[in-house]
C-alpha cells in the first residue's frame, strides 16, 4: 500500500507555482466576474434606491461558482498538453500533494480572495450609488446565510469538477456537465424505483390514507444527515477518485 505523505513546503511551491503560470487567468476571471458585480451593484441602487443583502449575495454566488469551476478546470491544463506534461509530472512532489494543493488554492484561497473583494466591490459600488443615486447604505455581513449557502455548495460540488479535469482531455467542462446530468438523472430513477419498493404497502400513489401520510413523511426535511453523510462519505471517495486519476496521468 503507498504511504500518502504530505509536505507543507512542497505543497506551498506547488500553489505558488500554479498561480504564478494562471496569473494572466486569475487577474483576466476576477477582472471580469468583479466588473459584473459592480455593474450588477448600481444598476440594481439605480432601480431600487438600495442594494438588498439577498440580491447582492445571489448574484454573487453566481459569480463565485462560475469563475471557481473555470479555475478548477484551469489548474490541471499543463497536465493535458503532450508537449510539456512530462515535464510537469516529474516535477518533485508526491501525487497527494499535488491533488491538495490544486484543491487547496481553488476553492480555500480562492473563496477566502473572492469573498474579501466581492465584498469590497459591493461597500464601493454602494458609496457610488449614495453619491449618484442617493442610494440607502445597506452593510453587506459576513454572516450572511446566502453568502455561507453558496460557499457550502461550491466545497461539496467542486472536486466532482477536478475529477472531470483530470479525466477529460477535450471539452472537459460539456463533458463533466453532461456526465453529473446522467448521474443525477440516475440518482432520480434509484431513489424514486426504491422509495416505491418501500412503501409499495403503503399505495404511495393515492392521495388518501395511508398514501397521504407516506408521501408526508417522505417530504420531511433531513438535508441535515444527507449533508453530513455526503461530507463524511461521499466526498472522502471523490478525492479518492481523483488522486487514482492523477496516479493513471502519472503512470501514462
Amino acid at each position: 500500500m503507498a504511504v500518502v505523505e504530505l509536505k507543507g513546503s512542497r505543497v506551498f511551491q506547488s500553489i505558488l507555482r500554479d498561480i504564478h503560470i494562471l496569473r494572466n487567468t486569475l487577474i483576466t476571471g476576477f477582472s471580469v466576474a468583479l466588473s459584473i458585480l459592480f455593474l450588477f451593484c448600481l444598476l440594481n441602487q439605480i432601480w431600487d434606491k438600495e442594494l438588498a443583502q439577498e440580491e447582492f449575495f445571489g448574484f454573487f454566488g453566481m459569480l463565485y461558482f462560475i469563475l471557481g469551476i473555470s479555475l478548477s478546470f484551469s489548474a490541471f491544463k499543463e497536465l493535458h498538453y503532450h508537449k510539456s506534461n512530462h515535464l510537469y509530472m516529474t516535477l518533485p512532489i508526491s501525487p497527494m500533494e499535488r491533488l491538495f494543493a490544486k484543491w487547496l488554492w481553488t476553492t480555500v484561497l480562492y473563496t477566502l480572495a473572492f469573498t474579501l473583494m466581492g465584498l469590497v466591490t459591493g461597500f464601493i459600488s454602494q458609496m457610488i450609488g449614495i453619491v449618484v443615486v442617493g442610494a440607502k447604505f445597506q452593510w453587506l455581513s459576513l454572516f450572511s446565510a446566502p453568502l455561507w449557502n453558496a460557499i457550502k455548495f461550491f466545497f461539496m460540488v467542486q472536486p466532482l469538477f477536478l475529477i472531470g479535469a483530470l479525466s477529460f482531455t477535450k471539452n472537459r467542462l460539456g463533458k463533466t456537465l453532461l456526465s453529473l446530468a446522467v448521474l443525477t438523472f440516475g440518482f432520480m430513477v434509484f431513489n424514486f424505483i426504491l422509495y416505491g419498493i418501500l412503501n409499495r404497502g403503503y399505495g404511495i400513489f393515492k392521495k388518501e390514507g395511508l398514501g397521504r401520510e407516506a408521501i408526508r413523511l417522505a417530504g420531511m426535511d433531513f438535508s441535515f444527515f444527507g449533508e453530513w453523510s455526503y461530507v463524511l462519505l461521499v466526498l472522502p471517495l471523490l478525492f479518492w477518485v481523483a488522486y487514482l486519476k492523477l496516479m493513471e496521468k502519472e503512470v501514462y
